[in-house]
This record gives C-alpha cells, structure tokens and sequence, in this order.
C-alpha cells in the first residue's frame, strides 16, 4: 500500500486517525506491516517514515512519474495559479484590511467572510478540472477531489475552521498535501 506511505511522506508525521482521512481507509493493518518491515516508526506525534520507507516512497513516485509523465507536468503547470489563488483566500480569511491596515480577520464582517467562501467555491472548479486528467492516470489522486469536496461540505454547512484549521483535513491542510505531493511527483523541490 504505497499510497500510505506516500500520504505519510507527505505529512511528515501522523496519528492514525490522520492517515485514515488521508487515505480513506484504515491503516491498522498496513502501519502495524510497515513498522515490522523498518518502513515507518512510532514517535510521540505520531507515525513518521523512516530511511527504508522513503527509498520505497521514491521509487513509487519514479514509476508514477515514468508512466504519466507529460500529464503530471501538465498537471502541475495548471496547479501553480490556482495555489496563488488559494493561498490569496487563505490569507483573506486570516487577515482583512480595516482602514488601510490588515489585521486579523476576527470574522464580525460576515460580507468579508461570505465573499472569501464564495472565491474558495470558484477556485475548487478549476481544481477539480485540473486533478481530472492526473485522475485518469494515477486514480489515487481522486482521494484529493474527495478530501476537498468534503471540507467545502461542511464550510457550507457552517464549520469555517474547515478553510484552514491546521489539525484538520481542512481545505488549506488537503491543498498544502496536494500541491506538496504534486511537487514531489513532477521530481521538483519545494524551493524551486
């Protein structure tokens, strides 16, 4: 289950709660697996990927990328704009402007807040059109669509620390793993 594993690569650390959400599937089984074949190990926050599981992570990203290789660069030359656009919603909804000064959005201005959700709808079509070719060739990527189709559900019924709680798979936590995991995938590094 190389998906695990790349799910765990990509948060750095996890409980097992997280990685079910990640994964959509318990991972008792597979982690207690991994943790006897040297490929992942228990800390105190959580799960981590040791040395040996981050060769096997990196050879299931090289055969993902030798088999879809034009679409992931696609992909990924999509995605760039629209994170601009995500990270801008983010940083709407974290800070607004009150007379010329940002602040902390204490979010009393429900017109600010309604704008900011209504943009973070807009922005999720163009990303579910972009995942849908990667879809086609690597379908684990669907379990993305799915992440942030569920935090858009529950933003539009009312839990707005689903835009970007940091401990949740809040729309913000399943971009970063997104675009991170498209990072990895093209063969780039965060810094480029």
């Amino acid at each position: 289950m190389d998906q695990l594993l790349q799910a765990l690569s990509i948060k750095g650390r996890a409980k097992p709660d997280a990685l079910e959400a990640a994964i959509e599937c318990d991972p008792s089984a597979a982690i207690e697996q991994f943790e006897q074949d040297g490929l992942v190990e228990i800390t105190k926050l959580g799960y981590r990927i040791t040395d040996l599981g981050r060769q096997r992570v990196d050879e299931a990203y090289a055969r993902e990328r030798e088999h879809a290789e034009a679409v992931i660069e696609e992909v990924y030359e999509t995605f760039l704009p629209i994170n601009d656009e995500v990270k801008q919603i983010v940083t709407d909804w974290q800070m607004r402007e009150v007379d010329g000064q940002l602040v902390l959005n204490d979010h009393q201005d429900p017109a600010h807040d309604a704008a900011v959700i209504a943009r973070l709808h807009d922005v999720d079509a163009k990303v579910e059109a972009a995942l849908a070719s990667l879809c086609e060739v690597i379908p684990r990527f669907d379990c993305y669509s799915r992440r942030l189709q569920r935090a858009l559900a529950q933003i539009r019924d009312g839990d707005h620390t689903m835009i970007a709680a940091p401990i949740k798979d809040s729309y913000h936590t399943v971009w970063f793993e997104l675009h991170e995991e498209l990072i990895v995938l093209s063969g780039r590094e965060r810094t480029e």
